[in-house]
């Protein structure tokens, strides 16, 4: 079934797919903004940690990505089935502690992020009704990592996509009462986006059944087998990943201590960026999964000139798109509001953004790439190091000295991102991760 795949083949799926996720996310904000302000930054708080719930999600799917990936490099398919389906079990026991943890904590965290009192009921209510999706998060996230190493992201792709169309649709219909149905504002956004995450969970699952992946019988002794290989990978990814939502954490703390003004203004200048975030991921998704063929298969070098090349690609691509949207930024943040103060902040904020999104773009290429070796550990001390010593007493001090506002927490995330870039990318081209012994055994 498995099959190994071009660059362009395997990342053009998985854009797709992302930006029908992230065109979910600017929908919402979107529709939500014709209801209210105040209303997208309730969900905007909400799902800061909502995105942080989901790193630790992603603990198994990571590891599940990078295992079956070295599996078809070996060419033994059936061990990645098994690993897969491993994944998938691990997965959803460890969302169902997590999502039981935020029903019952979701106050206090709210309370952390300093939430304003405002929009806290309405970011309380939202935080519960998606929480309860994360369950479905977790076998959508893990099936979809093991479909994209298999070489098929199309599958992803077109449950992904149909799963977001009947969220707007939903979104359209529950926030406004479309169709007889009552105007339920946030709490009609939950309920569309936790529909929508049940029904791409679903889909998935169904698929991978259809294809006798789960055709399986798998011991204990061999579930801890490939679990461990699993966790291996993606516990020091996630704690990478965890370690950069306790900083954005850090961040939405200072946002928040300067007004729902600039709550509401982070998240347009948000989903502006949302396309190259977008682009990056793919890129680096797909070629995360070419770096675990060639490592799984012994063919270190083709792995380091792939990745040194994707890399090249992605920061000029990045460069020229965040060039464009810079200079129409005010016609394009005119979309979600006419309010002048959040139009001229936001014009600022994307000066910052050039930087800061090629620094990203490097950061998360090269990362998944380590990541696929088996090199997991250096891009968490990278993470602690930049986010502990750059980005929040940078940022801190731009604001709360300097009176920088929106505009300094912006400067102390791009320079973190800068930095971090840098680090990664030395460490990518002095190949300490040929000695790495592949996680497969």
């Amino acid at each position: 079934m498995a099959q190994r795949k071009t660059l362009f083949q395997l990342t053009w799926p998985t854009y797709i797919e992302f930006s029908f996720l992230m065109f979910m996310m600017v929908a919402d904000t979107l529709m939500l903004s014709q209801y209210s302000d105040a209303s997208v930054a309730a969900v905007g708080n909400a799902n800061r940690i909502l995105f942080l719930l989901t790193v630790l999600i992603n603990i198994i799917a990571i590891g599940v990505g990078v295992v079956v990936s070295q599996y078809i490099g070996a060419k033994r398919e059936k061990d990645s089935f098994k690993a897969l389906q491993s994944g998938i079990m691990g997965a959803f026991f460890l969302a169902l502690i997590i999502a039981g943890f935020l029903q019952l904590f979701g106050p206090a965290l709210l309370r952390l992020v300093n939430t304003p009192d405002a929009i806290f009921d309405d970011a309380l209510m939202y935080l519960r009704v998606v929480g309860i999706g994360l369950l479905f998060v977790a076998l959508s996230q893990t099936t979809g990592s093991g479909f994209r190493s298999l070489g098929y992201p199309k599958r992803v792709m077109l449950a992904g996509a149909t799963a977001n169309l009947l969220n707007i649709g939903l979104n359209a219909i529950l926030i406004f009462g479309l169709l007889g149905a009552p105007a339920l504002g946030v709490l009609g956004a939950a309920i569309a986006t936790l529909s929508a995450r049940i029904f791409n969970a679903f889909i998935l699952l169904g698929s991978l059944i259809y294809e006798k992946i789960l055709d399986v019988t798998i011991s204990l002794k061999r579930l801890y087998k490939y679990l461990r290989e699993v966790l291996i990978i993606g516990f020091p990814s996630a704690l990478e990943q965890f370690i950069y939502q306790v900083s954005e954490f850090g961040i939405l703390i200072m946002v928040n201590t300067l007004g729902t003004l600039a709550v509401t203004t982070q998240i347009y200048v948000f989903n502006l960026s949302l396309p190259v975030l977008v682009f990056a991921i793919a890129l680096a998704q797909g070629n995360q999964v070419i770096v675990g063929w060639h490592i799984g298969a012994t063919e270190d070098e083709d792995a380091f000139k792939r990745t040194t090349k994707t890399m090249l690609i992605g920061v000029i691509t990045v460069f020229v798109i965040t060039l464009v949207v810079y200079f129409n930024a005010a016609s394009i943040l005119r979309i979600f509001t006419d309010n002048p103060e959040i139009i001229e902040t936001g014009q600022r904020v994307l000066l910052v953004f050039i930087f800061l999104e090629m620094g990203r773009l490097s950061n998360i290429v090269v990362i998944q790439a380590l990541r696929a070796t088996g090199d997991v550990n250096y891009p968490v001390k990278a993470a602690v190091l930049s986010m502990g010593l750059i980005k929040l007493p940078l940022a801190y001090l731009l604001v709360f000295v300097f009176d920088l506002g929106l505009l300094g927490v912006f400067i102390g995330i791009a320079a973190d991102e800068i930095v971090r870039g840098a680090l990664v990318y030395i460490r990518w081209t002095r190949k300490p991760w040929l000695k790495q012994k592949r996680v497969i055994s």
